[in-house]
């Protein structure tokens, strides 16, 4: 028989079977060497073996040898011991018992948990596997041997709880990470449709501001548009030309006014001098009227002849010429006379000047061909149903 194999090293119980069954093949007492070298144990183990090699294990192995058979006594003379092939074995007594010095009583010293908080496992009281009658070396052997098993409890149920807290924080830790990527993913879906929302709103925009724009640009780009702003630049030169002929008229009046009294010889607060006074604005309602009819006439395709223009000059002369005649002094040198001549002279010329500009701008906008080179509006087919139905 074979010492059996396992993890752990076999308990005294379950290898005396197997060591009575040995001891009785041998027909004596193995040493302690010869037990620990064929059942793989320690010298204690050994020991606890050896002192279970009792007088009835000894008396159990006479019995299974073959019984000598029974000698007959001798009836005649004693004859010489007849010599047979069976040895004589003596009898065993039932007080004879293997000398086997039992070992000392060792106890095993058992290393603590290498564990950082071991928490206490409160395990019920196991029932003493040891029966009554055994030797102390086989029930401290048992005793070590469950507080062994109950240490292997201990770790297993150690183990189990540390895998089962790895396990919880490793899970814990999948479901904030499970949470962390459900909250990214909710911003970037925010993110993304509000860019989406600003991106359709600028699409809008562009689509109405842009065709409203393009719309603008070819209309004002067509002939109607373009006829009417050169129909804007006469209303604007003769909104600002007719003032300012106004106020030049208004400079030259006293100069008028003295021109015509010097020459008529008129005494102050007569009836002659009131009237000279209405001299210069009768000049120049004739210069303004022929302005405005001139305007009105090339708007409506016709113009003045020279005629008008003939007596618009005239006009403008006389105011300059009776502004000299009033501002001439025949008691000082006339090389003296230049500087207050041309201080009334700033009237009428103003006034000949502002009338030139008004009739040349007025003969520009005449001159202009808006329908040249330009489309109508019924040419250009503009659509202006997205504009309308968008409002």
């Amino acid at each position: 028989m074979t010492a059996p194999s396992s993890v752990h090293p076999p308990t005294v119980a379950a290898m005396l079977d197997d060591f009575h069954a040995w001891a009785a093949e041998l027909g004596a007492a193995p040493s302690r060497n010869a037990t620990m070298k064929r059942f793989r144990i320690g010298e204690i183990k050994a020991n606890a073996l050896l002192s279970t090699l009792t007088a009835p294990a000894l008396g159990k192995r006479q019995a299974n040898t073959p019984a000598s058979p029974e000698r007959a006594e001798p009836t005649g003379p004693a004859s010489e011991p007849e010599i047979t092939e069976t040895p004589i074995m003596p009898e065993a007594s039932p007080q004879t018992a293997v000398g086997v010095a039992p070992g000392p009583k060792i106890t095993e010293v058992v290393p603590p948990l290498p564990v950082a908080d071991p928490i206490p496992v409160a395990a019920p009281p196991l029932p003493d596997p040891v029966p009554a009658g055994v030797s102390p070396v086989l029930a401290q052997a048992a005793k070590l041997d469950d507080e062994r098993a109950r240490l292997d409890i201990a770790r297993h149920d150690e183990l189990s709880r540390r895998a089962a807290e790895a396990e919880h924080r490793i899970a814990l830790g999948d479901v904030r990470e499970q949470a962390r990527a459900a909250k990214l993913a909710r911003r970037e879906r925010a993110r993304d449709a509000a860019d989406a929302a600003s991106l359709a709103a600028l699409y809008r925009h562009a689509t109405r501001s842009g065709t409203r724009a393009r719309l603008r640009a070819q209309i004002q780009g067509s002939a109607e548009m373009r006829a009417l702003r050169v129909a804007r630049v006469r209303s604007v030169t003769l909104a600002a030309g007719v003032p300012v002929l106004a106020a030049f008229a208004a400079w030259s009046t006293t100069g008028v006014q003295a021109g015509v009294v010097r020459l008529l010889g008129l005494s102050a607060d007569t009836a002659g001098w009131w009237a000279a006074w209405a001299m210069e604005p009768a000049l120049i309602a004739i210069v303004g009227l022929i302005i405005i009819g001139r305007a009105v006439l090339r708007s409506a395709g016709g113009d003045t002849d020279r005629r008008a223009t003939a007596i618009e000059w005239t006009a403008l002369g006389t105011s300059l010429l009776l502004n000299i005649v009033g501002g001439w002094n025949t008691d000082t040198d006339w090389t003296q006379q230049v500087g207050p001549m041309l201080a009334h002279s700033v009237g009428p010329i103003g006034a000949a000047g502002t009338a030139f500009l008004i009739g040349l701008f007025d003969g520009y906008v005449s001159a202009a061909r808006p329908w040249h080179g330009a489309k109508s509006l019924t040419e250009m087919d503009l659509d202006l149903s997205t504009v309308g139905s968008e409002r």
